[in-house]
């Protein structure tokens, strides 16, 4: 029997230092993709579907209703502040349009903890990202490209999602560029598409 899967949103932070660096977690061992480098993220939880459309207006997502991909936003907001400690109150407004949909990727049938991911591309608000509760064992800021030849190096591990966005970013030199790229008709840039990984 397959297991449904879990909607899930996650931000793909990136800064300028002064060339563009994304924001890059290592999941604890023994959880779901445990020691694999990651985006802050998690599941949808009810709060994100009851108080999204409110608070993230402007909000947009290819296959979306701006309802629903309020929601999603909602979630990654929240999620990412609970993990690395970023961005204000997700209880309070923020502007759904400052954040890009990059990709929708579903964990594959055959794995027993099932994900349905909504990512969104998103600038860094400021402040410290730090490990805030027990989902990270590190967090980091690194140049995508530099982040690609750890992994293939053997230095890194990570899930297929997460190589895809930093393939990429790894194209731009900074922030304003890779937004740029997430406009129509630059979509093809990134992982777009119901992908399994």
């Amino acid at each position: 029997m397959t297991v449904p899967a879990v909607p899930a949103a996650s931000l793909v932070v990136i800064d300028d230092r002064p060339d563009l660096h994304v924001l890059l977690g290592r999941r604890r061992p023994g959880a779901f993709v445990g020691d694999m480098i990651v985006y802050p993220g998690g599941a949808v939880d009810d709060d994100d579907w009851r108080l999204g459309p409110a608070l993230v207006p402007g909000a947009t997502a290819p296959g979306l209703s701006a309802a629903d991909a309020a929601v999603y936003i909602h979630a990654a907001i929240r999620e990412t502040r609970e993990e690395v400690g970023l961005f204000p109150d997700p209880n309070e407004l923020h502007d759904g349009s400052s954040f890009a949909a990059v990709g929708h990727w579903t964990t594959p049938e055959e794995v027993p903890r099932r994900y349905d991911t909504r990512f969104f591309l998103a600038r860094h608000p400021g402040g410290e990202a730090r490990v805030a509760d027990d989902e990270l064992v590190e967090v980091w800021w690194e140049r995508p490209a530099d982040t690609l030849a750890r992994i293939e190096a053997g230095e890194l591990d990570a899930i297929t999602p997460t190589i895809s966005f930093l393939t990429s970013l790894s194209r731009y030199r900074h922030v304003a560029d890779a937004f740029a790229g997430t406009e129509l008709g630059h979509r093809h840039a990134f992982a777009w598409g119901i992908t399994t990984f």
